[in-house]
């Protein structure tokens, strides 16, 4: 698999109101099947490059959405008051009402596949398959000591901060990812750590379930605890990777998702 350009700078990107919000979204592809992915805080398109360059856009029409607050979808500045990832979900399932996809697959990274498991949740009936990896249902005091060693943006290596800063410029990168810090860390006081614990029975649709065994950053029994909880869910572990699969371990995560969303389970 060849290494493309990045996407980010090839392509302009799409608007479309949403709930009063100016939505930005890409669309890759022109295939039967549709997919929508979620993003991770502070995510960008580039994020999901492997994908985008490696998925079969004759059999898939990819569309990637920024949720209010990252990527395009400026203004507002990102709202982490409570229910942040509950309004996510909703503008996510009303992008696809505007965009007039009646059916779709979510798949979902990090912080955006929490935003899936939701919305799979809220619109089972449009939903046909949801892959989420590196992804939790609820956060611990343990989660929080490890996030609280990213806040400090500068001490973030260059291949992860530079293009952040680029994208978001300097002061929006540090006060967004403090923000979403201090977001889950509310979560753990007030709710006890429930991200979206409730919603994992009402989701339905197969399920495939990604995780790296050695991911610092969401540790690997995140993965175990969705899997046990999710009714008609798989759990690949990936043996020696950590938090972004979709780049350290591309073509044996292209194949996996590839096959699964082809499938007719």
């Amino acid at each position: 698999m060849s290494k493309q350009p990045t996407v980010l700078e090839e392509l302009n990107s799409t608007k479309i109101n949403v709930n009063n919000v100016n939505i930005n979204y890409f669309k890759f592809g022109n295939g039967p099947r549709k997919l929508l992915i979620f993003s991770g805080a502070l995510g960008h398109v580039d994020n999901f490059s492997p994908l985008i360059n490696n998925l079969d856009q004759e059999k898939y029409t990819i569309y990637v959405w920024d949720p209010p607050g990252f990527g395009f979808s400026r203004p507002p500045n990102r709202d982490f008051s409570p229910g942040f990832l509950s309004r996510d979900a909703d503008s996510a399932i009303a992008l696809m009402e505007a965009l007039g996809v009646d059916r779709y697959s979510m798949l979902g990274w990090c912080n955006g596949g929490c935003t899936a498991l939701i919305a799979a949740s809220r619109a089972a009936d449009r939903v046909d398959k949801l892959v989420v990896w590196s992804c939790n249902a609820y956060v611990t005091d343990r989660d929080l000591e490890y996030y609280e060693k990213t806040r400090d943006v500068y001490s973030w290596p260059d291949t992860r901060r530079l293009p952040q800063f680029e994208l978001y410029g300097e002061k929006y990168v540090s006060d967004t990812w403090g923000g979403w810090i201090d977001a889950f860390r509310k979560i753990v006081d007030e709710d006890g750590g429930d991200v979206c614990r409730g919603e994992l029975s009402k989701i339905k649709t197969p399920t495939l379930i990604l995780h790296g065994a050695k991911d610092e950053f969401i540790p690997v029994e995140h993965g175990v605890y969705l899997h046990e909880n999710i009714k008609r869910s798989t759990l690949e572990i990936f043996p020696d990777d950590r938090h972004i699969l979709q780049f350290t371990a591309t073509e044996k995560f292209i194949s996996i998702v590839d096959n699964f969303l082809s499938s007719s389970v």
